[in-house]
């Protein structure tokens, strides 16, 4: 059986001591459990992403039980605390996005975890605001606070705007893209 792979950007952020500043644009509630609200709000985000892979799951049968199992497995590979995943509110009090941060299990080094953020992402209508900036600035900074070594993640060769996110809140590109199974 082929897999399908897809071309990835990796990500590092190796500043354990300095903690990000979150910009008071946005409050954050955790989200305390994978519930239908976030599974809704995922599988909104996915069916207009630019990543293909976001994109092949929001075209599968059931979009919404491919959310819900994608956001499940998070619990097989990964750990995390359920208050470490938040949605990114306005001011309107609407949610415009999410972010879900995360430890590898079992990459401890020198007593600290390395973590990732295993999913992001602003609903379409809110994007191109700068707030994917804010997300992942929160994202870094609650794995700040669990204390990790450093911060790996990736994103989708063609998603301009996630890249440069991730320069812009100090993420450095690791090494040139690489294929990555889904």
């Amino acid at each position: 059986m082929n897999q399908q792979t897809f071309l990835k950007v990796p990500f590092v952020w190796e500043e354990p001591e300095r903690l990000s500043e979150v910009s008071s644009r946005l409050t954050f509630e955790p989200v305390k459990a994978i519930n239908d609200q976030l599974i809704s709000t995922v599988t909104r985000v996915m069916a207009e992403s630019a990543d293909a892979s976001d994109r092949r799951r929001a075209l599968e049968h059931d979009p919404h039980k491919a959310t819900e199992i994608f956001l499940n497995s998070a619990r097989e590979d990964f750990a995390y605390q359920d208050d470490w995943w938040q949605f990114g509110i306005n001011e309107q009090g609407e949610i415009v996005g999410v972010v879900l941060p995360v430890v590898f299990s079992g990459c401890a080094k020198d007593s600290l975890e390395e973590g990732t953020i295993y999913y992001l992402g602003v609903l379409p209508e809110y994007r191109g605001l700068g707030l994917a900036n804010d997300l992942l600035f929160k994202g870094t900074q609650i794995l700040q606070k669990v204390g990790v070594w450093r911060i790996f993640c990736d994103t989708a060769m063609d998603n301009v705007r996630m890249i440069s996110a991730f320069k812009r809140v100090g993420y450095r590109q690791y090494s040139e893209p690489w294929e990555r199974p889904v």
